[in-house]
């Protein structure tokens, strides 16, 4: 459930706006900042990072989905997914070729467990720095901080576990050329982002809404 809940916050209707088995649309990575502005899902009822905010101050309440309650929701996924490996990749398979199929799966399982966890981590740290880009509170930066260092390392965490299946880099024909491992350079540059971030930064009147469709057909 790691791409539900992080494209219901973090959106984009096609691969070219989101493509979150990289962190990036069509035209590069999506950083921090790119997590404070986008707009969420429409109809999903999720608050997207600056809406969130705008409620803590106005001290609105609302029945929607926050960007917290959506990285907790993606931590407890990932990590039980996690420390359910263990037992799973433990269990004795007979026949050759299904143990290979299963052992693949488990690899999948463990690829997006790591990168629900780096969502989660991020969104927090996205969550934090919003807060401290209006507030000017220090703690706020070291705690968005402290996140988007735990996102680094997920990511490193992701970047192993994923090449060690699928062959990387690979040219997609929308998306262009992906290589999860190079991903690390990028995840590193919002930890220097997020270090030298200066209140005040955002905007929010000059904060494009996400283009996305008016709804779904079925």
């Amino acid at each position: 459930m790691t791409f539900p809940y992080i494209t219901r916050l973090f959106w984009g209707s096609i691969d070219l706006q989101w493509f979150p088995e990289a962190c990036r649309r069509k035209s590069g990575f999506y950083n921090v900042r790119h997590f404070i502005e986008q707009g969420s899902m429409p109809g999903a009822k999720v608050l997207n990072v600056l809406a969130w905010r705008k409620n803590l101050r106005e001290k609105k309440e609302s029945d929607e989905t926050t960007p917290l309650e959506i990285a907790a929701t993606l931590y407890q996924n990932s990590s039980s997914a996690l420390a359910a490996l263990p037992a799973l990749k433990a269990a004795k398979i007979q026949n050759e070729t299904s143990r290979k199929e299963y052992l693949a799966t488990l690899n999948d399982i463990e690829s997006m467990a790591h990168l629900g966890l780096y969502y989660a981590a991020k969104v927090r740290a996205a969550c934090d720095l919003a807060l401290y880009d209006e507030s000017s509170d220090e703690s706020q930066k070291q705690s968005a901080t402290r996140f988007i260092e735990v996102a680094l390392i997920h990511w490193k965490d992701y970047a192993t576990s994923y090449t060690s299946q699928y062959i990387q880099p690979v040219l997609y024909n929308r998306t262009g050329v992906v290589n999860i491992p190079d991903v690390i350079q990028d995840a590193e540059k919002d930890v220097k982002m997020v270090r030298e971030w200066k209140p005040g930064t955002i905007d929010e009147k000059k904060v494009k809404p996400t283009r996305s469709e008016k709804g779904f057909r079925h």
